[in-house]
This record gives structure tokens, C-alpha cells and sequence, in this order.
């Protein structure tokens, strides 16, 4: 049965891995690999596109959008629908992130560009970021289509200043907390809010925008914080260009560098600080999202919560 057979509202009673499921296949049908334009030939952007897309991942922008859509009670074709596109989006980033980050690994298998090479994997990426606007177009409601197609473009121009940012942003820089917090909020926020930001366009419910994008994008310096936390042994690692610095942004770093010399020794209870500044932004989203409506912030409260948890364990090695 296609998609577009799905036109009545969600159900509650709607099992959320069976829609999962259909997710998972629209992304592959937009892949279109039956239009591959050499189908002999080596590997394609198309071909290495399903690749990564095998590899899996907690499709958590995907379950925002169905989530969102059972609250508000969108159709399933449309939950679906931004559902796809937000995944796709996403994947496409993480694509263009590996190739600038150097990673050879993603879930636990060869990167696209480790096992296709870079002008692939930068050919994929594109395709997939392509495919998401193509799915975005199969929206039922065609006069709504302009908005959210400017507010995927949006979204999509927020991340990539932030990443931009990222990847030119040192540790020791002046205001470092306050822009590492501005560019975790841009290059992950961006594209976190953009499901819930779609789901509520689409329901008419526009006054809650800006709620959506602050609440995903605190939950966005959380994880990040959080993230760091887990990366900064590796993180510390420096090269010539840094000179000396570790050579990603990172906030156990930042905090340390904004210590006086006279507090050197305060230097040891960065981790801490880092934690209470996740759980501090993780807070502030759980405040916001209890105030979307119709209980379409839920999921991001369960995911707040997790994320709660895995702090309290969390402990980044001794480094640097």
C-alpha cells in the first residue's frame, strides 16, 4: 500500500515502530535506486546513500514528527511525510559531518567516505539533502507548502552556519561558553526543532513555533555538553594548526581555559561545571515543552529525562 493511502488522523493506538517502519521505507523509495544513471558501474551517490542509511540510528527526528503528529492529529501521510524529510535532512548532514570530521566510523561500520571515498560520499550527502525536499513536497495540503518548504531551507542555512562555526571556533577564543552554546544551538538545534517546527506548521498551530525551536534547541547544548563529556580524551588530541589546543570544540576545554591562572585548580572541576551547565539547558527545555500544545513536546520530555540519566553517570577521563 503507498503512502498516499494513509489520509486519516493518527490513531493513539497507532504502534509508533510500525510507523517507524514505513519510515524507514519512504527513505529508501526516495533514494530511487532503480533511476541510478549507471547501474554496472561503481558505487553511486545512490547506492552509497542506502548504504549509510542502513547503518541504522535512533531515528529521533522521525519520532518527534509521528510523535508531534499523534498529539495534533495530523494525517498519517503527512506525519510520514515530515517525518522522511527530517531523517533525510539529518542523514545528510551526518554524511558531510564525517567527511569534515574525518571520522572512519558511523554506527559502528565504515563511514560513506571511508568505504566510497570523499567525492562520493560529498555527492551523496547532497543527494540525500535533495531527497528531503522531495519528500516534503508529497504534503497533502499544498497551500501550507511554501512556508514549510522556507522553513526547511531555514533550518537547513541555521545548520550550516553553526557547523561553519564549529569547525572555526577555538577553545581558548573570547566568550567561548556563550558561542559554544550559540553553536550548538545552530548546528544541532536547527535541525532537531525543524520535525516539531513541521508537525505544528502543519496542524496550524504557529504560535507554538518559537516554542519548539528554544525547547530542541537547549536539549541540542545539553547533548552536545553531554557528548563532550564522553569525547574529551579523544577531543584533547592536538595537531599543528591548533597549536597545542584540542582540536574540536569542546566544553570541558572552554571552561578550563576561563579559569584565572590563580584558580589553576579549579581546572578540575570543569567536568562538573560542564554538567551543571547540560543539566542547567536540559531544564529550560523541559520547561518549554510542557508548554507545546497538546502534549505534542512529550517525546522531548522522555528524551530530557534520558539524558538526565546519563548525566549522572557520565565522567570524562582525566586529559590534557
Amino acid at each position: 500500500m503507498s503512502v498516499t493511502d494513509f489520509t486519516q488522523p493518527i490513531s493513539p493506538s497507532e504502534n509508533a515502530e510500525v510507523l517507524l517502519v514505513k519510515v524507514e521505507a519512504l527513505m529508501f523509495q526516495a533514494l530511487r535506486l532503480d533511476r541510478r544513471f549507471n547501474p554496472s558501474g561503481p558505487a553511486d551517490a545512490r547506492s552509497a546513500a542506502a548504504y549509510h542509511l542502513q547503518s541504522g540510528g535512533q531515528r529521533v527526528r522521525a519520532r518527534l514528527a509521528l510523535a508531534g503528529g499523534l498529539a495534533l492529529g495530523l494525517p498519517v501521510n503527512d506525519a510520514l511525510c515530515i517525518a522522511t524529510c527530517a531523517e533525510l535532512l539529518h542523514n545528510a548532514s551526518l554524511v558531510h559531518d564525517d567527511i569534515q570530521d574525518r571520522d572512519s566510523l558511523r554506527r559502528g561500520q565504515p563511514a560513506l567516505w571511508s568505504k566510497f571515498g570523499t567525492n562520493t560520499a560529498i555527492c551523496s550527502g547532497d543527494y540525500l539533502l535533495s531527497a528531503a525536499y522531495g519528500v516534503l513536497c508529497t504534503f497533502t495540503q499544498p497551500v501550507l507548502l511554501p512556508a514549510m518548504l522556507a522553513l526547511l531551507h531555514e533550518r537547513t542555512a541555521t545548520a550550516i552556519d553553526g557547523q561553519c562555526a564549529d569547525l572555526t571556533t577555538r577553545n581558548d577564543q573570547p566568550e567561548g561558553i556563550a558561542n559554544y552554546i550559540q553553536i550548538a544551538k545552530a548546528k544541532s538545534g536547527a535541525l532537531l526543532s525543524l520535525p516539531l517546527e513541521l508537525v505544528l506548521m502543519a496542524s496550524g498551530r504557529t504560535e507554538a513555533l518559537s516554542l519548539a525551536r528554544k525547547a530542541c534547541e537547549n536539549f541540542a547544548v545539553s547533548y552536545q555538553i553531554f557528548d563532550d563529556l564522553q569525547d574529551a580524551t579523544i577531543d584533547c588530541e592536538s595537531d599543528s594548526v591548533s597549536k597545542g589546543q584540542p582540536k574540536c570544540l569542546n566544553i570541558v576545554f572552554i571552561l578550563t581555559n576561563h579559569n584565572s591562572p590563580a584558580d589553576a585548580e579549579k581546572s578540575v572541576n570543569s567536568e562538573a561545571a560542564a554538567k551543571d551547565l547540560g543539566l542547567k539547558h536540559l531544564a529550560i527545555c523541559e520547561a518549554i515543552a510542557l508548554q507545546l500544545p497538546n502534549g505534542s513536546g512529550a517525546l522531548l520530555l522522555d528524551l530530557s529525562a534520558q539524558l538526565r540519566g546519563m548525566f549522572v553517570v557520565v565522567s570524562s577521563a582525566e586529559c590534557c
